[in-house]
């Protein structure tokens, strides 16, 4: 497997995965698996799973799925190239396996970019122009969807007072400590490559709203991801029986991948989990149920699809796309 990943990461071009980055998600894994269930005692994890209701998981890998199909109608519109359907969907598959090795979203913005210069023609900067577009318009959509729940969820005020579980304070530390650290690791790339694909993706947004069809699509995309990993989120805390408002479950959600795509880590590994339980606890979701349910939608949207993922990356090689 490790020869697998360093010949992905030559051809590809990505990130190398060091010594010190494997252990880094080592230890990540334990905060996950070992820390986190102790912030809502381990016993009350434990029967907390012992007390969902699978039932629901059929439709959390629906939802999960979903989000692959709407960020492959995202990029479609952002690139404006009539590329096949499904091979953009496999794109995103890939794209997300690649994001499991690399920090920062890099691995994947490099198997998108590839993906649109071998499959449509692109230039390099005109896939660049193109992922930041998507990017932009990703943006966007989440804070814009972030401020409409914060205003909902301030009226749903009922489990402010209940009290929070035992040493809830570790997992809002884990979050802040590693989005602290993802802003400082992006300050000398800001001036070199952030800033100027802002700027370039506002150009191409007034372009593209001066095209109905394609700017419905781009948006439309967005909010598809954004609605679907919200769904997922919503599906598991059902399952755990956490009962909380639409609107306080989706204002969690979106602050905690506000932290994981601060993260220096890959996929926000550790950031994400640590953020969703220390919301979950703020609001008074207490017994396990917070961790537990957590875990689950991490299963869900991080570890499960990393194999179909890594098939999907052979697979575009073999046919080169990538």
């Amino acid at each position: 497997m490790d020869a697998r990943v360093e010949r992905v990461e030559r051809e590809l071009h990505l990130p190398t995965i060091r010594l010190e980055t494997a252990f880094m998600l080592v230890v990540l894994l334990l905060v996950i698996h070992v820390l986190l269930p102790q912030v809502g005692d381990f016993r009350h994890s434990l029967k907390a799973i012992e007390r969902a209701d699978w039932a629901w998981m059929p439709l959390g890998l629906v939802t999960t799925a979903a989000t692959f199909f709407f960020a492959a109608v995202a990029l479609r519109a952002a690139s404006g190239l009539p590329v096949a359907f499904a091979a953009l969907v496999e794109a995103q598959l890939a794209s997300s396996f690649a994001n499991r090795l690399a920090p920062g979203s890099v691995g994947g913005l490099g198997v998108n970019e590839r993906f649109l210069c071998r499959a449509g023609g692109l230039r390099n900067a005109e896939a660049a122009a193109a992922l930041a577009l998507n990017g932009l318009a990703g943006v966007i959509v989440h804070l814009s969807a972030l401020v409409l729940v914060g205003i909902a969820a301030s009226n749903d005020g009922g489990h402010a007072h209940l009290p929070h579980p035992r040493h809830w304070e570790v997992a809002t530390g884990v979050a802040v400590v590693l989005a602290v650290a993802g802003i400082i690791w992006r300050v000398p790339r800001l001036q070199q490559r952030i800033v100027p694909g802002l700027k370039q993706a506002w150009q191409e947004l007034a372009q593209v709203v001066r095209r109905p069809t394609q700017a419905l699509l781009l948006f439309g995309g967005a909010i598809g991801i954004t609605a679907a990993y919200t769904a997922t989120f919503g599906i598991c805390l059902v399952a755990f029986h956490v009962k909380i408002s639409p609107a306080q479950a989706a204002l969690v959600y979106l602050g905690g991948a506000v932290v994981s795509a601060a993260s220096p880590t890959p996929g926000g590994l550790g950031a994400m989990e640590a953020a969703l339980v220390a919301g979950l606890t703020h609001i008074g979701i207490h017994d396990g149920k917070a961790v537990a349910s957590v875990l689950t939608f991490r299963l869900l949207t991080y570890w499960l699809p990393i194999l179909p993922g890594y098939l999907a990356l052979r697979r575009l090689r073999r046919v080169r796309l990538l």
